[in-house]
């Protein structure tokens, strides 16, 4: 699915100057000063966004570092139900620590007994789902702040006026400017973008398996944005 949502974003790069030199709009002074207007906010915006994401990554990261499962939150409530079980078993007392990804309530509670608490089990294994003790709700909002943003950069440079292109400097041909280098990070960004959504809805089934690879496609988004508002700020 990345591979095809990078060969997505690569198409849509490459077309921006391809509309661009078909059209071939008159350049004048006007449409220059609007240009450069536009690129000046999309190079504010570009930092609010990367800003916005850094953010996003960490209040993830510290998401991901909480997740529990939901049937080891109820299993301890089943086993305060059943204190005969804490009884010379130095383990109670773990099963009934900080709920974590490594939390073992639930199997706990069925080891006891497995006779008379194979049935609540496997209820409790039915549907599972994960939690995170770390506020979600604030990584979800960061993550809305930072895709709104990403849009608003996104079409300040697109519907900016084009420039005059000039195909060779002193030297001879241009091989490399920072606008190449800046468009050549657009597919990894974008297509990191398009795929966060759909992994972090995976999160509550997946757990940390989908928290990890969010992580990865996150933090390589933000690599890639970060290099390319490097080169043309610097």
């Amino acid at each position: 699915m990345f591979v095809s949502l990078l060969s997505f974003s690569t198409a849509f790069a490459q077309s921006i100057p391809l509309i661009q030199q078909n059209d071939k709009p008159q350049v004048t002074k006007e449409s220059l000063k609007k240009r450069r207007n536009l690129l000046e906010w999309h190079q504010i915006a570009g930092l609010t966004t990367l800003a916005l994401w850094l953010a996003t990554n960490l209040e993830g990261d510290k998401a991901s570092e909480t997740l529990y499962r939901k049937s080891d939150q109820y299993a301890q409530g089943l086993l305060l139900t059943n204190p005969q079980y804490a009884a010379n078993d130095p383990m109670y007392l773990v099963a009934m620590g900080s709920l974590n990804r490594h939390s073992i309530a639930a199997d706990y509670f069925l080891l006891k007994d497995p006779t008379n608490n194979a049935g609540l089990y496997l209820a409790l294994k039915a549907n599972e789902e994960w939690e995170t003790k770390h506020s979600a709700a604030m990584h979800k909002n960061l993550a809305m702040a930072t895709f709104s943003m990403y849009i608003v950069t996104a079409s300040l440079a697109f519907f900016s006026p084009s420039k005059i292109e000039s195909e060779t400097d002193d030297d001879g041909p241009k091989i490399y400017s920072p606008i190449f280098a800046h468009k050549a990070m657009i597919p990894i960004h974008l297509a990191s973008m398009l795929l966060l959504p759909g992994l972090g809805a995976r999160i509550e089934k997946e757990g940390p398996r989908a928290a990890h690879q969010m992580e990865q496609v996150g933090w390589a988004g933000f690599g890639a944005m970060s290099i390319a508002l490097l080169v043309i700020t610097f």
